[in-house]
This record gives C-alpha cells, sequence and structure tokens, in this order.
C-alpha cells in the first residue's frame, strides 16, 4: 500500500445528520479521490435492505479498508458498530474524528484511550484539517510497516467450516 493507493472508507452518521453534514462529508471523500485514494461509497439511507447495508458497511467497506475513517459528529449507533467491528475484530488501523465543537460520547474517547488501532483526533474544518491527518496517519502505517489487519470473525468462522473445524 502507498499513500496515493490507500483503500479508504470513511463512515458518518447518516440517519439523523442534516444535510449539510452529509453534503460536507461527500465533498471531504471527492477531496480524497483527487489525490488517489481509493474511497469507498455509501448505499445511503434509501438503497438496500437492512442486510445488505450491513453486508456492504461491515463486510465490503470495513473489511476491505486499508484505513477506516470515522466521521463522529453526529449521534450514530452503526458508526459506533463499524468503529467496534474496525477495532475489536478486525485490528485495523482506525482514525476517528470530530468537530472541536460536538459532543462526542466519553465511551469513544475512553475505547480510544484503550485500544490501539484507534486513534482519536478533533478538527476545526473537515475539509481543511482531516485529509492531512488521514496523510499522516498512512505515513505512519507505512513507516512503521504495521502489519495487515487480522481476517474478521466472520472469515474465520467461515474457513473453519470449510476445513471442517467449526
Amino acid at each position: 500500500m502507498t499513500i496515493e493507493q490507500a483503500k479508504l472508507y470513511v463512515g458518518c452518521g447518516l440517519t439523523n445528520a442534516p444535510e449539510s453534514f452529509k453534503a460536507e462529508v461527500e465533498e471531504l471523500k471527492d477531496k480524497l479521490r483527487e489525490v488517489g485514494h481509493y474511497v469507498f461509497d455509501f448505499i445511503g439511507l434509501v438503497n438496500g435492505t437492512d442486510e445488505e447495508v450491513y453486508d456492504w458497511d461491515i463486510e465490503h467497506c470495513v473489511a476491505n479498508c486499508d484505513l477506516f475513517v470515522a466521521v463522529c459528529d453526529h449521534d450514530s449507533t452503526g458508526l459506533g458498530i463499524e468503529i467496534c467491528q474496525s477495532v475489536n475484530v478486525l485490528n485495523k488501523p482506525t482514525l476517528a474524528v470530530y468537530n472541536q465543537q460536538s459532543r462526542l460520547t466519553r465511551l469513544v474517547k475512553g475505547f480510544a484511550k484503550r485500544r490501539e488501532p484507534l486513534e482519536l483526533l478533533h478538527y476545526d474544518d473537515l475539509l481543511r484539517d482531516v485529509p492531512p491527518m488521514i496523510n499522516q496517519r498512512l505515513t505512519e502505517m507505512r513507516q512503521f510497516n504495521l502489519p495487515p489487519p487480522l481476517p474478521s470473525i466472520l472469515d474465520q468462522y467461515k474457513l473453519g467450516f470449510e476445513t471442517g473445524n467449526a
């Protein structure tokens, strides 16, 4: 993986977020694509079934990204699930960012202090501040040659079935 070729999943709360926030996140994703990153898209709030959203977000986007970027500005059960899956199950490098004026739950703050793959940073301006944070994290990943994330529990379970060890 090079910085230019990184696969990124930018997750955020969608259900209760204002349209202006959603548009700003889409601008962030476009900006990241412009500098050479591959960025997964959302299914969104209207496309697909509940199961398809889970499969896409967790089993595809979170499982296959090099770095998960969680924008934690709006309350979201789904984003919390994605962060937990990324950190606890997949051991993925995860960057959680939040606007200084947002009220971030203490649970996420404590989680970031306890779990190494999760880094928590605050920003003033999403479009200006977050891309350099992402590039810094990718540079550190490359510099320290971090091992690839562990296979998901689901993959391990499937492998057990295929080998008769489940």
